[in-house]
């Protein structure tokens, strides 16, 4: 079978928690091809003898190889080991594998026969043995057994033993490649007649058919009498059995097999009902969706987050940030902004004060904590009650969540922090990224414009424009002596005081109009980033805070799609297998 099908199958199981079905099982009695193939490295193929105690497997190999090999064992135990019967060119290869196999429970016989050059008759341990390690033997010689020989007594044909491994070793081959026989018919034909035969023949069919589940007709059955080797189906069954496989048949009767294996798995499949559990999980999916939607997304998108959003402290915060970049840049204006630094200090403790009366601070975690835990409840009870309706109401969640018990306080404590920490990231870098798209650019112009009007303004309104008045106002002759008087007139106190009252509301001006425009521009980022088709979604706090709500219905969703695929997995294989039959 292809692994694709039986990882298929692993997978089903870590979803349903449903055990393997027998097929998979390292230990199962049933045919595999990669163990087939072992044998055929060696140059030859086995052909085993399954039956009871005394239906006469050691004679059936005797009439079919033409002479005795081997005593049949009436008495005692019974069959114990592997008996191989083998050409001795083969000899060696087959005790490389029965050493492999069963080692220290095996005997080889050979022979010289040469139309069993390349088949090896493999007389098995009893299937109705009282030990278990008999019936062990035969368990493990049958995974190397694509033409497995049933052989039963008319005495014992109906003996459940060999019915119950029959349907296990049939799970992963097809009845076709199975040769079924009923030794010992001479009996009846001599106590009963020819019509008691084949009534019998047709009572043994009839209950493997019933064994194998079979819907058409009931496979042949060869009548024979080991000690009556030219007699009844024998001289057939041994010209079957002597005949070398060619490639062909050996790959046909090798896709019967896997295709029965298949639907043996595609059986066990059904079993599961796939397609309804995945259905239930999507109606989970759906009302887990509709209850954290209700519960927790509408107290976050609706209240907490935009509230935080209008805070003054965000706001301010965020303007700060930009402005102390920006005043960074402007000459005698950082001074400024530096000495009015306290002033502002006060006026925004007396603006920014947050729920519950406490004064925030400008700290994206002490923001993010004032909002989210603002409320009648706090976040992480919203979460445990939440996820403990959902598990009350659907008994899947306590799987599904069997590592994250969200209905409990340590994971919804945990739950709450994440959001904590992802909304904190989020303002954070949304500080961040104003104060780079806002703080200026580099260049020439912005610089020379940045210096003219306060290096500039400093020299021209105190000393430069008052020396050009005096000059354009004179003659040269009478300009100098009234420069003169202008130069002592310029450092005098009056004159100063005026100047520095002058440069000190040009500069203030200044402040304020870096300060509005900076105000002006980080609102209008905000709102741009408040929208839900934010260009980048880490800079949007309702974006990360619907990402939190899907990882935690995550393993809901994981468990839904892993449903679904397993559904379409197991439809695939349905359909190749029709394909294959067809």
């Amino acid at each position: 079978m292809p692994d694709d099908v039986e990882q298929l199958v692993r997978e089903v199981t870590e979803v349903t928690g449903a055990p393997l079905p027998a097929v998979v099982e390292g230990d199962a009695p049933v045919f595999r091809e990669d163990a087939a193939a072992r044998a055929s490295d060696e140059g030859f193929y086995l052909v085993g003898l399954i039956g009871g105690k005394e239906v006469g497997k050691t004679a059936l190999v005797n009439a079919i190889v033409g002479h005795k090999l081997a005593e049949p064992t009436s008495f005692g135990p019974g069959t114990e080991t592997v008996v191989a019967y083998a050409h001795a060119k083969q000899a060696e290869g087959v005790a490389r594998l029965l050493e492999r196999e069963v080692p220290g429970r095996y005997r080889i016989v050979t022979h010289e026969v040469p139309r069993l050059f390349h088949q090896v008759l493999l007389d098995l341990p009893d299937v109705d043995s009282h030990y278990a390690s008999h019936l062990e033997v035969t368990r493990r010689m049958l995974r190397h057994m694509l033409y497995p020989v049933w052989i039963q007594s008319v005495e014992k044909y109906a003996d459940l033993q060999p019915q119950r491994l029959l349907a296990a070793v049939a799970a992963g081959n097809d009845p076709a490649n199975f040769i079924f026989c009923l030794n010992k018919i001479d009996q009846v034909v001599a106590a009963e007649g020819e019509a008691a035969a084949a009534e019998l023949r047709q009572d043994f069919a009839k209950r493997i058919a019933r064994t194998l589940a079979l819907d058409g007709q009931p496979p042949r059955v060869c009548m024979i009498s080991a000690i009556h080797p030219d007699r009844y189906d024998l001289p057939q069954l041994r010209d079957t059995l002597t005949q070398q496989k060619t490639q062909q048949a050996v790959r046909h009767s090798l896709d019967l097999a896997e295709r029965a294996r298949g639907r043996t798995l595609l059986a066990w499949l059904d079993d599961q009902d796939l397609p309804t559990r995945a259905e239930r999980l999507r109606r989970l999916q759906i009302e887990a969706e509709e209850l954290t939607s209700q519960r927790l997304g509408v107290p976050l998108l609706e209240s907490a987050i935009p509230r935080l959003l209008d805070d003054p402290a965000h706001r301010l915060s965020t303007t700060d940030d930009v402005m102390v970049r920006r005043v960074a840049r402007w000459p005698i204006v950082n001074v400024a902004h530096a000495l009015l630094w306290p002033i502002t200090a006060i006026w925004r403790r007396n603006v920014t004060a947050t729920p519950g009366g406490r004064v925030a601070q400008p700290a994206a975690e002490a923001l993010v904590d004032a909002y989210l835990d603002a409320g009648d409840r706090p976040l992480a009870q919203l979460v445990r009650t939440t996820f403990a309706l959902l598990h009350q109401s659907h008994p899947a969640v306590a799987h599904l969540y069997r590592d994250r018990k969200l209905w409990e306080d340590l994971p919804a404590d945990e739950a709450a922090a994440d959001l904590r920490q992802t909304l904190t990231a989020a303002v954070e870098r949304q500080r961040a990224a104003a104060v780079s798209r806002l703080a200026g650019k580099g260049g020439v112009i912005r610089p020379l414009f940045r210096v003219l009007l306060t290096i500039g303004a400093l020299l021209w309104f105190p000393f430069v424009q008052p020396v050009l008045e005096t000059i354009a106002l004179n003659d040269w002759q009478y300009a100098i002596p009234k420069l003169g008087v202008l130069a002592v007139q310029l450092f005098g106190v009056t004159y100063l005081l005026k100047n520095v009252t002058f440069l000190l509301l040009w500069f203030g001006i200044l402040w304020l109009l870096i300060r509005w425009d900076t105000q002006r521009k980080v609102n209008r980022l905000l709102a741009r980033w408040r929208t839900a088709d934010a260009a980048d979604p880490s800079l949007n706090l309702a974006s990360a805070a619907l990402e939190w709500l899907d990882q935690m219905l995550d393993p809901i969703r994981r468990a839904r799609e892993r449903a679904e695929g397993l559904v379409k997995r197991t439809d695939e294989l349905r359909a190749s297998l029709t394909r294959a039959a067809a």
